[in-house]
C-alpha cells in the first residue's frame, strides 16, 4: 500500500494533503523558475528540478531529501571544480572529466548514499560550461539553482503542512 492509499484510508484530510501535494509540486517547479530568471541564472532548469525532487510526500522525507540534495550538490560541485581545474591544466577533455569526477563521486556515494546526488551534479557541471567560462563559476551557477529549488521545494511543504494543520484545528471546533 502507498503512502497515498494509506493516508486516504487513515486520515480525513488524506484528500487535502493529495491535493497540496499536487499543488506544491507544480508551485515548486513553476516558483523556482521564475525566481532562478529573476536572479539570472543561465539554467533555471536545474531550480525547477531540485524544487520537485525534494518535494516528498512527508515532510520528514522532504527534509531529508533536502539535506542530501544540498550536501550532495556541494560535494559534486568542489569534485567538479578540483577535477576541472587539474584536468585543464593537463589538457584532458571532458569525457576524461566526468569519468574521474563521477569515480571520485561514485566513491563518496557508497560510503555515504544520501549524497548520491553528487555524481550527477559532475557531468552538469562540465555539460553547461560554456568556452571561456571558468569551471568554478559555472559549479558556483549551478550550485545556486539546485539550492534555490531546494530551499523553494522544502519551504512549500512546511507552508503546506502548515495549512493541514490550521484544516485540522478548524475540523476539531
Amino acid at each position: 500500500m502507498s503512502y497515498a492509499e494509506a493516508d486516504r484510508s487513515a486520515a480525513p484530510h488524506a484528500r487535502l494533503r493529495d491535493v497540496l501535494f499536487v499543488l506544491r509540486c507544480s508551485a515548486a517547479a513553476t516558483l523556482s523558475i521564475l525566481l532562478a530568471q529573476a536572479a539570472d541564472l543561465p539554467h533555471p532548469v536545474w531550480a525547477a528540478m531540485s524544487g520537485v525532487i525534494v518535494s516528498q510526500e512527508r515532510l520528514g522525507d522532504t527534509q531529508q531529501a533536502t539535506i542530501g540534495r544540498f550536501l550532495g550538490t556541494l560535494l559534486g560541485v568542489v569534485i567538479a571544480v578540483l577535477v576541472g581545474v587539474g584536468s585543464r591544466w593537463a589538457h584532458v577533455g571532458t569525457t576524461a572529466e566526468v569519468a574521474i569526477a563521477v569515480a571520485l563521486a561514485a566513491i563518496a556515494a557508497r560510503r555515504w548514499p544520501l549524497l548520491k546526488v553528487c555524481m550527477w551534479t559532475c557531468p552538469i557541471v562540465f555539460f553547461t560550461s560554456t568556452p571561456g567560462s571558468p569551471i568554478w563559476e559555472v559549479g558556483l551557477l549551478r550550485g545556486a539553482e539546485v539550492l534555490l529549488g531546494g530551499v523553494v521545494g522544502i519551504l512549500l511543504h512546511v507552508l503546506a503542512e502548515g495549512v493541514i494543520l490550521t484544516f485540522l484545528r478548524l475540523k476539531r471546533r
